[in-house]
């Protein structure tokens, strides 16, 4: 009996949550991985806020945006020039069960069984033109971000 009743609460909690993560600037490890409890669906930037809020995680931003986690770089910090004509600009990038909208995080409903990552990315220019977006920042591990 008791195996039945431990089996069922688990079963009922996966029900109502969600994964959470955030990937930094430098590796692929999770600095963050949490388990989230939804009863209802909620929109993508306010369970961020959220959740960063109540684990005391600096961040920037709000529901519609985060422009930093971790006390990563903004503005003209988060810019790395590599010519008169390249530079790559960082930003925070996310996406639900894998897939990266073309929305902003207030737009994009969650709900239980969802995955949410959180990415510190890049998107590249040159000469006059974006030439990528998004891309994970981790797999270039640019020395003015990682030591």
């Amino acid at each position: 009996m008791r195996t039945i009743l431990l089996l069922c609460t688990f079963m009922l909690s996966n029900v109502f949550s969600a994964t959470f993560s955030v990937i930094g600037p430098c590796s692929s490890e999770p600095l963050l991985v949490e388990e989230i409890h939804l009863e209802q669906t909620q929109d993508a930037g306010s369970v961020t806020v959220e959740l960063l809020t109540a684990k005391n995680i600096p961040f920037v931003g709000s529901s519609v945006g985060i422009s930093s986690i971790f006390n990563t770089p903004t503005g003209l910090d988060a810019m790395e020039v590599l010519s008169d004509t390249e530079m790559n600009a960082y930003g925070w990038c996310f996406s639900v069960n894998g897939i990266q909208p073309e929305k902003y995080p207030d737009d994009v409903q969650v709900k239980a069984g969802d995955e949410i990552v959180w990415w510190y990315g890049y998107a590249h220019y040159l000469e006059g033109e974006w030439l990528s977006q998004c891309e994970p920042s981790h797999l270039r591990k640019s020395p003015q971000f990682c030591d």
